[in-house]
């Protein structure tokens, strides 16, 4: 019986020691304790990671802004202006300057004329402009009054707003030197070649002063449009031709000096025509003056 309560209360001990949490040293602390601190490190760096992968932060940018650009002094709206002066500056009988000069400038510049006086201006642009400074200019105009050219230089100036008027009283000046260059020597046609390249000449300069877009569908190759003159002319005939540059393959630039008379007025102009002809089953005129559509 003693021995049999004893075996009961070994078994009881045996049963409650499984419940009972197993002693552990110091060192095995230090290395839990160790491993928790690694594991936090990791846990930190995941965070950081993920965070930054979803950030909708942009990244900063530089921008750099567009050079401003330079303004040109006299600008179109000056140059009309002079222009528009120009022509009321010279029509007689005088009109009011006040539209283009201060009220004073205005009554001390505007020209006098005899009552009698009649003077219109045909054409007025611009022949050249000269900057005084920033806000200063001179703008030269030609204008037609009646059979002669005029060239009234026009002191312009610009205030603070853009606003541009006529700072001083205008000035005749001097039109344009008169050039002097070397007469130009060309080329002649290869003999071999003149029939064939008068012959197209001839026949498509007819039909281009003449106006006969029909004609010249049949002279110039396929694809290519070429429009008539408006004014109806008639060809007296081809007094020259040369080569305007070197020959090249199959393409030949030539000048055909005309004569050719005003179908209303018969009035006789001399004129040289620039044209390119290209050869084919035969040859055609390609282009006048450097333009296909003539």
């Amino acid at each position: 019986m003693a021995h049999l309560r004893f075996g009961l209360a070994v078994n009881r001990l045996d049963r409650g020691s499984a419940r009972l949490p197993a002693l552990r040293t110091p060192a095995d602390a230090l290395k839990r304790l160790g491993r928790m601190v690694l594991w936090l490190v990791v846990a930190v760096l995941l965070l950081r990671g993920l965070a930054s992968s979803f950030s909708t932060d942009p990244a900063p940018a530089v921008v750099q802004s567009a050079p401003k650009p330079m303004a040109v002094w006299p600008d179109d709206e000056a140059r009309a202006f002079a222009a528009d002066f120009a022509r009321a500056y010279l029509t007689a009988p005088a009109v009011p300057l006040d539209r283009f000069a201060a009220p004073d400038l205005a009554a001390s510049i505007a020209p006098s004329y005899a009552d009698d006086e009649r003077q219109s201006v045909g054409f007025a642009s611009v022949a050249r402009t000269a900057k005084l400074d920033d806000t200063h200019a001179l703008v030269t105009v030609a204008a037609a009054v009646g059979g002669d050219t005029r060239y009234l230089a026009v002191p312009v100036a610009r205030d603070v707003h853009g606003g541009v008027v006529v700072s001083d009283p205008p000035s005749f000046v001097a039109p344009p030197a008169h050039g002097l260059i070397e007469t130009p020597t060309y080329e002649p046609v290869a003999s071999n070649e003149r029939a064939g390249i008068e012959d197209v000449t001839t026949r498509f300069l007819r039909a281009y002063l003449a106006g006969d877009a029909g004609d010249l569908a049949y002279l110039v190759p396929a694809g290519v449009r070429m429009g008539a003159v408006a004014q109806k002319y008639e060809l007296l005939g081809i007094s020259s031709l040369a080569l305007a540059a070197p020959a090249k393959g199959d393409t030949r630039e030539v000048w055909a000096s005309a004569r050719a008379r005003d179908a209303r007025t018969q009035a006789i102009y001399s004129m040289r025509y620039r044209l390119r002809l290209v050869r084919s089953d035969r040859w055609y005129v390609a282009a006048v003056n450097s333009s296909g559509g003539g």
